[in-house]
């Protein structure tokens, strides 16, 4: 658009400068054409007056076209059209009725082309084509009049022909500019359809871009929302039969303990078994329900994260005390792997920090066969840096579900082929609070071989040395 706006100013300036040039050329030859027939001793229009007016009124209207820019380029071709015409008109009639001079006649008729074309140059094709021929139809009207008058024959000698030439030069100069001014205005015509189209042609490029962006939103949406359907009847079925087994406890052996002796639960020993499996079952339950409650304010509310300077190894102790229990019953050794001479303070949320390893170390006690190991690893980073890993010779995830497993509701195969449930929330809720603590979660996973969780974290203020017993086996580990 800015180009197009470009060149229609050029064009326009060189119209404007191509008609004040004319004028100006029309004034020199003017005053030149009257001072030369007085040298000659030729008549002419005997008034120095009109010369002066006729000069000052071309010069006039070339400074107001200067001064205008351009603007009044139209009106002022206009008038000056009038005022030329009636000079030119007056001057011919002159030199053929008052001297019979054909040559001067013959120059001032010439005049008139250039006036033409002006017209055709800056007015528009229907005014142009009514001036020009109203010019032409005088100069004819006069000439005819000139020949009828004095009862001559146009083809007695060859000035009187050359007059009738002029007129003919004339005659076909109109038409050869209107010809022109037509293919112009098809031009233009054209230009304007062809810069329509090719505008229309943007428009609809832009409008399929943009369809076709929505329409790829509206399939990422919509395969969002199978993704989501899709993990909500897996949640679904998971958590029905999750709950349904520990309720199914709950209810079997609370019916036999109601029985009393006359049941099967005769002993006092058989009785506390059956209170513990009751008690056991509700806990299991508790878990699952708190993970869900868990996941859910922290997609609603966000994660609530308070920094305070902490030292490392209490917590991944405090978290490995918490796992040990179920690490126990399956016989899965829990491993530190970190020298227990140093430890890292940093500044981090301890309860955040706390739930990440737990939840960690438990989804890896439970995809860890029985007689498995899995280690926790405590290092640095960088300088600033601190990074967790947890470990294991378990079952493993295949390379093209490692994304998945992110989601939540998500559980990669058959949970309880392993021999343990869940939600399919623990690495959801993971990777949502390593987040909200500024780092970034990992996970390295061969099938069969095991798994690797790295959770790189920042906030490193120091290493410091402890006091401690020493541990062979960790120690060992260590230097290893």
């Amino acid at each position: 658009m800015a180009d197009e706006r470009e060149q229609r100013g050029r064009v326009s300036a060189a119209i404007f400068m191509s008609v004040a040039l004319v004028g100006i050329i029309v004034c020199a030859a003017t005053a030149f054409e009257f001072y030369s027939l007085a040298a000659i001793g030729k008549e002419r229009f005997r008034s120095d007056t009109v010369v002066a007016i006729v000069t000052a009124y071309f010069l006039g209207a070339i400074l107001i076209l200067f001064f205008s820019r351009g603007r009044l380029l139209r009106p002022l071709v206009g008038s000056v059209f009038c005022m030329a015409s009636l000079y030119l008109l007056s001057q011919m009639a002159i030199s053929l009725f008052g001297s019979t001079d054909y040559l001067y006649a013959i120059e001032n008729a010439m005049w008139m082309i250039p006036l033409q074309v002006c017209l055709f140059a800056t007015l528009s094709r229907r005014i142009a084509y009514i001036l020009a021929g109203s010019l032409f139809v005088l100069t004819v009207s006069v000439i005819c009049l000139y020949f009828s008058l004095l009862g001559l024959n146009p083809a007695a000698n060859a000035e009187t022909s050359l007059l009738v030439q002029t007129a003919f030069s004339q005659a076909a100069a109109l038409l050869l500019l209107g010809a022109l001014a037509t293919y112009r205005d098809l031009v233009t015509v054209e230009s304007a359809r062809v810069k329509a189209l090719e505008e229309n042609e943007a428009l609809l490029k832009k409008e399929a871009a943009k369809a076709e962006k929505e329409q790829e939103k509206a399939i990422h949406a919509l395969n969002k929302a199978e993704e989501a359907t899709r993990a909500r009847e897996a949640f679904l079925a998971s958590m029905s039969h999750e709950l349904r087994t520990p309720l199914n406890a709950i209810i079997g052996f609370s019916q036999i303990l109601e029985m009393g002796k006359a049941g099967i639960a005769r002993t006092e020993e058989k009785r506390l078994e059956y209170a513990k499996d009751i008690r056991n079952s509700g806990e299991h339950m508790l878990g699952l329900v708190g993970q869900v409650l868990e996941f859910s304010r922290i997609e609603s509310e966000g994660c609530d994260i308070e920094l305070s300077e902490q030292l490392l190894s209490p917590i991944a102790e405090g978290a490995m005390r918490m796992v040990d229990v179920i690490a126990s019953a399956k016989e899965v050794q829990l491993l530190r792997y970190w020298d227990q001479r140093f430890d890292f303070r940093v500044e981090t949320d301890e309860k955040a920090l706390s739930q990440i390893l737990v939840n960690l170390l438990t989804n890896a006690v439970k995809f860890t066969p029985k007689g498995g190991q899995v280690w926790l690893v405590l290092k640095t980073d960088g300088s600033k840096g601190l990074c967790i890993e947890i470990q294991d010779n378990g079952i493993g995830i295949p390379a093209d579900k490692l994304q998945d497993v992110f989601r939540p509701f998500v559980q990669i195969g058959d949970a309880r082929c392993a021999g343990e449930g869940g939600t399919g929330l623990g690495l959801s809720i993971v990777s949502t609070l390593v987040r909200g603590l500024g780092g970034k979660f990992e996970i390295e996973s061969a099938v069969g071989t095991g798994t690797c969780c790295r959770v790189m974290l920042p906030g490193l203020l120091a290493t410091e040395t402890v006091e401690t017993e020493d541990r062979p086996d960790d120690l060992a580990k260590a230097a290893s």
